[in-house]
């Protein structure tokens, strides 16, 4: 049975070289969460309870794709999944609002996630780390692994690879600190309904 290792990564300069190998950037990462809290912040008293979470969820994915629109990033759009894709690393980026990002414990979506990827069922390595899944963990199209831009009100930003249950991150395998809170304080206490996206991972060991 095979162990599932967690790794957090807080130093900028091992979390630059780790981003280097998906092929991504710090500085292009957090300029698409500002896409999304600079549109979390221009919803008013008038809109819908749920407008700051629908504003920053709609450019958080905008931004990631103006952001990060080249050769080697597709815009990656299936069964209400939205996000971007590389398909030679087989990686995509999709955006979650959290409540808290680079905290001590694993981020929380402020909105469940949608179950549009229950598909395939794999293996239980998960077991052995004490992860409690259900029979199958489900797999989405492939072997492609599905990281999140996750971005809190409070302005903090990390990349994470996160196992999703239930419409929930249960524990996130892979976690890279971007940028520490405190440069923003939006209102995202109404997020956006469970609609939003998104799809369950499997993580495969090397």
């Amino acid at each position: 049975m095979e162990s599932l290792h967690t790794r957090t990564i807080r130093d900028a300069d091992e979390g630059d070289a780790r981003l280097s190998e998906l092929n991504l950037e710090r500085d292009r990462l957090i300029a698409a969460a500002q896409h999304a809290l600079a549109a979390a912040s221009t919803a008013s008293p008038l809109h819908p309870s749920n407008a700051a979470g629908m504003l920053s969820y709609l450019d958080g994915v905008k931004g990631l794709r103006l952001e990060n629109g080249d050769d080697e990033w597709r815009v990656f759009r299936r069964e209400g999944v939205e996000g971007i894709c590389n398909d030679e690393l087989k990686v995509r980026v999709l955006f979650a609002n959290v409540f808290e990002a680079c905290g001590t414990d694993d981020p929380q979506a402020r909105s469940k996630k949608g179950a549009g990827s229950e598909r395939v069922a794999s293996g239980d390595m998960f077991e052995a780390a004490g992860v409690d899944l259900p029979v199958s963990v489900v797999k989405f199209h492939g072997e492609y692994r599905t990281y999140y831009l996750m971005v809190d009100p409070d302005g903090a930003v990390e990349l994470s690879l996160p196992v999703v249950k239930n419409g929930r991150f249960l524990r996130c395998v892979e976690r890279i600190f971007l940028l520490e809170g405190g440069v923003h304080d939006v209102d995202l206490d109404d997020d956006i309904p469970s609609e939003d996206a998104d799809l369950d991972v499997v993580v495969t060991p090397k």
